[in-house]
This record gives structure tokens, sequence and C-alpha cells, in this order.
């Protein structure tokens, strides 16, 4: 491996900015200064920009099986599309299917992703159901390098649903084993019941799709999780949150000492429920769904003050065609790319709005969730020792979003035609440059599967 000197950016980390260049010695950032010796390194400059940690997406569905038919993004357009986007990390989802062991559902996702990313990558073991001695594997889980489990709380009559008993004894030996609990919460009953509602007036269209799931089914799902981890002791991390009331139950359990960890996504942060109304809504459908204009502007005052301890993109890249047939909200594959476009997004909408300096971007985006998932301090800081994984970013460009400039296969994105600040220049994964001026620039066996460590409460900001 070669040295690559960074040289002439404004070196941001979640506290503080500083100008400094930045050594690269293999794999390794081997120094961070203002006088960097680099005798013999390449040198790339970064002059006008920001260098930033990579980013870590925690919540991405690449390749997601869900029985009925796969997402367009794989591993491979995937993870370049995320290398274009500036994150150097993601964590995927790996679905224990029916019959699988929780070992088997990992190998299985592991072989499928080794050798086709182009970053590197870890998993959430996506727990459906508990075999006889699950507890033991559950600590080899853990010790294989992978330390969070996802559950959902809907979704009846799939391999995703998952019933608060199973939940509950998960989450009697999470916290001993080290694992850390995600739930996707929303209340199922409540969601079935307002479906009939809507089903009986004649209102299947797509633009009745958040009228469909509403936010008291989320954030009464979010106090059942809270709930569960308080008496059990375990960990537990709120995906996608998209109500404020669910935010606040979060930040209400974390002063009461509950171990617990707020997530929310860019979509709720930039767009509202008014997209239903447009005359395609297909760009716009994800559970939980866009929230009103009203309760996005809160969602914000809650990531300002630090409720929201992590952003993830929930890429989840099926194309249009994949949506299901017609006009029904039922029979729809809801999820959207996102992986791409996470770090532009918040810069221009948080940074750019004075809601977010650039230390918090670093935290939100990077520092936070290497602490959460057992990445730090190899992942998530730009120290000497840590894995050399920077991104590049130039404030200077503005520009409309186009989704025919992005890397997805979906081949759309719900943000098209906004107009963005910033634009990533290069992104680095362990020293070598994966994207670099629109074009992704790493080969797909580069990507490493990343073993995490234990989860470790001292590490929740």
């Amino acid at each position: 491996m070669s040295r690559l000197l960074v040289r002439g950016g404004v070196v941001v980390t979640g506290t503080g900015e500083r100008r400094a260049d930045v050594l690269l010695d293999g794999t390794r950032i081997a120094a961070v200064g203002e006088t960097v010796r680099h005798d013999g390194a390449e040198v790339l400059d970064a002059a006008g920009m920001y260098v930033l940690p990579g980013v870590i997406d925690p919540h991405t569905h690449f390749s997601l099986d869900t029985g009925t038919g796969r997402t367009a993004d794989d591993f491979t357009t995937g993870s370049g599309s995320a290398a274009a986007g500036g994150v150097t990390t993601y964590i995927n989802f790996a679905i224990q299917h029916p019959g699988q062991s929780f070992a088997a559902a990992l190998a299985a996702a592991r072989e499928e992703a080794e050798g086709r990313s182009v970053v590197d990558f870890g998993f959430h073991l996506n727990v459906t159901h508990l075999d006889p001695g699950w507890e033991r594997d559950l600590d080899q889980v853990v010790d294989s390098g992978v330390s969070s489990a996802k559950v959902y709380t809907t979704y009846k009559g799939t391999v995703f649903y998952v019933d608060d008993w199973t939940i509950l004894r998960l989450m009697e030996r999470s916290g001993e084993a080290g694992l850390l609990v995600q739930m996707h919460a929303e209340n199922d009953d409540m969601l079935e019941g307002r479906k009939r509602e809507l089903l009986a007036a004649g209102q299947r269209g797509l633009a009745f799709h958040a009228s469909s799931r509403p936010a008291v089914a989320e954030s009464e799902a979010v106090s059942r999780g809270l709930f569960m981890s308080r008496v059990t002791g375990s960990p537990i991390y709120l995906v996608h949150l998209s109500a404020p009331l669910s935010v606040d139950l979060v930040a209400e359990a974390r002063r009461a000492g509950v171990a617990a960890v707020a997530e929310t996504c860019p979509h709720f942060l930039v767009l509202d429920e008014t997209a239903y109304q447009r005359p395609d809504p297909r760009p716009f459908l994800m559970t939980p769904p866009l929230r009103p204009p009203e309760m996005r502007e809160a969602l914000w005052q809650r990531v300002e003050r630090g409720d929201v301890q992590s952003v993830g993109s929930d890429h989840c890249g099926y194309s249009l065609a994949q949506r299901g047939p017609g006009d029904d909200f039922t029979q729809v594959s809801p999820g959207i790319p996102g992986v791409e476009t996470s770090l532009a997004l918040l810069y221009t909408f948080g940074v750019r709005r004075g809601r977010l300096d650039l230390p918090a971007l670093a935290r939100l985006t990077s520092e936070n969730p290497a602490r959460i998932f057992g990445l730090w301090p190899r992942k998530g800081r730009l120290e000497p020792g840590s894995d050399a994984d920077l991104v590049l970013f130039d404030p200077r460009p503005r520009q409309a979003l186009a989704a025919a400039s992005l890397h997805s296969a979906a081949g759309f994105s719900p943000y098209e035609g906004l107009e963005l600040e910033g634009a990533v220049r290069a992104t680095i994964c362990r020293g070598r440059v994966v994207y670099r001026e629109g074009r992704v620039s790493g080969d797909a066996s580069w990507g490493t599967f990343i073993e995490r460590t234990p989860f470790d409460a001292d590490h929740l900001v």
C-alpha cells in the first residue's frame, strides 16, 4: 500500500475543526497536523474542502429479499452508491429466514457480500425466531463480530414480524451477551385497524399511504420497546424514527438511565407527507411514511438539541417498476434509495440552514455510529492508528439533484430536483480512493467485513 497525503483541507471531527494535513500510510492514518512529513507520498489536494471522517451508514438494505422479490441494488451497486456519497462503512441486515439458525443467516449474508463490496461493511442479525439453544447461539453471534440484531413489531404474516414474547425473551439475554437490540417500532394492530377504515371508505390509493400508518402507531411501539428495555436491562436502538413524540420518549428513557438510542433518516428531515398528493407518489413510499410539515420541523428541533444520536439512510433500492401493481397502498414494496445522498442532504438542510455545525454533522454521520455499533476507535475518527477512512467534501458547488447522476440501480431518487449545496469530491476507504469526481474508482473486492466489539453503554453519547 502506498502513502497518501491529503493536503490543505479543513479537518472536521466530532470535537472541532482545524486546517491540517492528513497522512495515510497503507490502510491507516499515520499523522494529522499542520506540518506533516510526507516523503514519497502521493498528494491529494483538499484546498477549499472539508476533510470529514468516512460516513458510517448503520441502516442499509442492499440485496433485500422479502420472499416476493429482491431489490435492484445488490452489494456491488449499493456499495458503489455508498462510496459516491462519502460512506466508507455500512451495516446491512442479515435476515433469518425460516429454518435458518442465527449462524446460517449471517453466513449466507457474508457469502453474498464478500468480494462484491466497494467499501467496508458489517451486519445486523435480523432475528425472526428463537430456536432451542438460541441463547448459546447468540453468544456465538457476538463473538463473530456481529453485536446488533433487529426485530420488527409489524408486517404480520411475513418473515419479519416477531411477537412481544419473542422480543422480551431476546432482550432478557441480549444485554448480558453484549448485543444491541434494534427495533422497527410500529403497532401492527393499529396499522391493521386504520387500513380497514381506509378500505371501507374506498380510500385505497397511494395518496393514503401516510394515513395508513399513523404516527401514534410508531410512538406506542417505541414506548413498548423502551419498557422492555427498562425491565430487562437490554440496550435498545429505535430505527428510523419519524415522529417527534417517539424521540421524546427515547430522551425521557435516557434521562432515566435506559441505554436507548434514537435514529432518524434524512427523508424525515427534508420531505413531508404532501409528497403523497403529487401526481406520482411512488418515489416517496417508505415505512414509516413521511409526516406533516410541522412534525418535520419538530423533528429537526430534536436533532438540534441532541435528542437524536444517529442518522441512517434506510436505503432500500427497489426500482419504481418493483413497487407493485397500480395505485394501491396495500400492494406496494416500500423503500427508497438514499445511501448516496445522506451527507449532502444533512449538509444542505442542516449545516447550511444553521441547524447543525460541522462537528455535529461528523458526530451524527460517523463518530456516534462508530461508538454505538462497536466500531470505535478503528472507525469514525481522524486520528493516527485509525482506519484511513476520509471524505473530501467541497462546500462550494450548488446543483439540482438528478437521479441520472447517482449510482444506485434503483434508478430514481425521492430528492429529484432539490437544490443541494456541496458535493463529495473523493471518498477514501482504508487508504484507497474508491470514489473521485463523479466516478466510483474502487473495485468490488476492496470492501471487507469488519468485526465489531460487543455493545458498550459507556460509548453512548
